[in-house]
C-alpha cells in the first residue's frame, strides 16, 4: 500500500513521466535455510531513481563549471534518456571555447546548433595567425546578436589586427568583454560600431580602442593594461564607472594627455593603479575628482626620485580603505594623499615598508585634532623577514612607531594594529596583491605588535 501511495504521489507531481518507473513488488521465493518465503536481496527501487530533468540539467551545469565544456557531451553519451535531457537544455551548450586551430570546427558548429537561441559565453584563445582569427570569426560572427561574454586572447599583432578590425557590428546582448594582445595595434579600433547597450565590464590589455567611443560610456567596470592607455580628457566620459584599474608594465611609462580642467567620476567606488610611477599617481589624483571612492589600491608604484609633486590633490571624502602593495612612495607625496583622506579607516602596507616618522605623524599627540586620519581604526604592516632592500631603518623601528600610535590613541577601542613578518623571500604569490577581502598568502607570520 505504501508503494502504491508513493507511486500515486510521484505521478501526481510529474504526470508526464513514463510509467516504466512504477515499482512492481518482486515475487517472493522459498528460502531453504529458514523454510519461509523471502524477497530477493535487492533494495526497493524508488521513483526518484530517475530524477526530474531539471535536476539532471542542474547537475550537468555544475559539472561544466571551471571550463569543463566537454561535460555535457560526455553525459549525453551515457544513455538515451540522459542524451534527451542534455539536448533539451540549450544552456548546456552555450559555453564555447576555441583554442587556435586545435578546436574541431564540427564541435563548434554542433554547439552553436544545440544552443539554439540562448546567449553565448565565448572564449577565443591561442590566436597566433590571421587565419586563426578569421576561422574563429567565420563560425562565431553570424551569431554576434547572441554574444553575452567574450574573452579573446590574441597572441600576435596579426591575429589581433584581424580580429579587432572585424568587430564592426553591434552586439546587443554583450555584457562583458576581455581583449588581450601582446603589443598595441597601431591604429585605435572602433569596435562593435560603438553600439553595445548591455556592456558593463571591459578589460583591455595591449589592444588600442577608441577611448571616447560611446560603448565605454555605460561601463561600470574597466581594466586597462597598456602604456598608452588612459587620457584623463576621456575619463570624464566614463561617468558610470564603479571600478577602474590602470596597469602599466614595469619597463614602460604611462603616457597621459592632461586636460585643462579637472574631470569627475561621480560613481567610482574602487580605484587601482598598478605599475604607474609615483609622479603619475599623484598627478591623476590631482586631476580626477572622486567623491564616492571608498577603496584604493596602489601596487608596484615606481618611485619618482626628485622633488615632490608641487600641486594640490583633490579631496577623497569617502575613502575608507587604502592599500599599498610593493609600493615605495616618498614621504611627502604619501602624506598629501593621507591628508586628503579625512574619513580613512584602514591602511595596509603590504611589502611596502612605511617610514617610522610617517607613522608618528599620523598621530603626533594625544589630541585627536592633531591626527592626520582621525577615523583610522585599522593599521597593518606586512613585511618579509629576508628582505635585502637597503633601508635606513629596520622592522624594530616600525614596531616602536606602531606602539607609540596605539598609546596615543589608547581611548579608541576599535583600533587594531598588527605587524606580520613573513618567513622566507618573496614568491610568485606574494608578488601580486591579494583580492579585496582575501588573506595575504603566506606560510607563517609573527605578531610583533597587536
Amino acid at each position: 500500500m505504501d508503494i502504491e501511495i508513493a507511486n500515486y504521489m510521484f505521478f501526481n507531481d510529474y504526470p508526464d513521466y513514463p510509467e516504466d518507473v512504477l515499482y512492481t513488488p518482486p515475487k517472493p521465493v522459498l528460502s531453504l535455510e529458514s523454510d519461509r518465503l523471502m524477497f530477493p536481496p535487492s533494495s526497493v527501487p524508488s521513483p526518484m531513481m530517475r530524477p526530474p530533468p531539471e535536476i539532471i540539467s542542474r547537475i550537468i551545469e555544475l559539472g561544466s563549471e571551471d571550463g569543463q565544456d566537454g561535460f555535457p557531451k560526455l553525459v549525453s553519451h551515457i544513455s538515451r534518456w540522459l542524451r534527451d535531457v542534455a539536448l533539451g537544455n540549450p544552456t548546456l551548450w552555450s559555453s564555447i571555447t576555441i583554442v587556435g586551430n586545435k578546436t574541431s570546427r564540427e564541435e563548434i558548429s554542433m554547439r552553436l546548433e544545440r544552443s539554439k537561441g540562448v546567449p553565448l559565453e565565448l572564449v577565443v584563445s591561442g590566436m597566433y595567425t590571421r587565419q586563426d582569427a578569421e576561422d574563429a570569426l567565420n563560425l562565431l560572427y553570424p551569431h554576434i546578436d547572441r554574444w553575452k561574454t567574450l574573452d579573446a586572447d590574441l597572441r600576435t599583432s596579426q591575429a589581433a589586427d584581424a580580429f579587432m578590425h572585424a568587430l564592426i557590428d553591434s552586439a546587443p546582448l554583450l555584457e562583458s568583454a576581455t581583449f588581450s594582445g601582446v603589443s598595441n595595434i597601431h591604429s585605435p579600433v572602433h569596435i562593435f560600431g560603438g553600439k553595445t547597450p548591455s556592456l558593463k565590464s571591459m578589460s583591455v590589455r595591449n589592444v588600442s580602442v577608441l577611448w571616447n567611443s560611446p560603448l565605454l560610456q555605460s561601463l561600470t567596470s574597466l581594466q586597462v593594461h597598456s602604456s598608452a592607455c588612459t587620457s584623463p580628457s576621456y575619463v570624464d566620459q566614463w561617468r558610470s564607472l564603479r571600478k577602474l584599474v590602470i596597469r602599466v608594465d614595469p619597463m614602460q611609462q604611462l603616457i597621459m594627455q592632461l586636460p585643462t580642467s579637472t574631470v569627475n567620476l561621480p560613481e567610482l567606488e574602487s580605484f587601482e593603479l598598478n605599475g604607474v610611477s609615483e609622479f603619475n599617481t599623484v598627478q591623476l589624483l590631482s586631476i580626477i575628482e572622486l567623491p564616492h571612492l571608498s577603496r584604493m589600491l596602489l601596487t608596484h608604484i615606481k618611485s619618482s626620485r626628485g622633488s615632490p609633486f608641487d600641486g594640490s590633490l583633490n579631496a577623497l571624502p569617502s575613502l575608507q580603505k587604502l592599500r599599498l602593495h610593493t609600493t615605495e612612495m616618498s614621504h611627502d607625496n604619501l602624506l598629501k594623499v593621507l591628508a586628503k583622506s579625512q574619513n580613512l579607516e584602514s591602511i595596509s602596507f603590504e611589502d611596502s615598508s612605511p617610514l617610522p616618522n610617517l607613522i608618528d605623524m599620523l598621530t603626533p599627540t594625544n589630541n585627536p585634532a592633531d591626527w592626520l586620519c582621525p577615523n583610522l581604526s585599522s593599521f597593518h604592516v606586512l613585511a618579509f623577514e629576508k628582505d635585502n632592500a637597503p633601508r635606513f631603518y629596520n622592522d624594530t623601528d616600525i614596531a616602536v612607531a606602531i606602539r607609540g600610535m596605539i598609546y596615543r590613541r589608547i581611548h579608541l577601542k576599535t583600533l587594531t594594529s598588527r605587524m606580520r613578518i613573513f618567513a622566507g623571500y618573496r614568491n610568485s604569490q606574494t608578488r601580486h596583491a591579494a583580492p579585496w577581502g582575501a588573506d595575504w598568502p603566506c606560510k607563517s607570520d609573527e605578531s610583533v605588535c597587536q
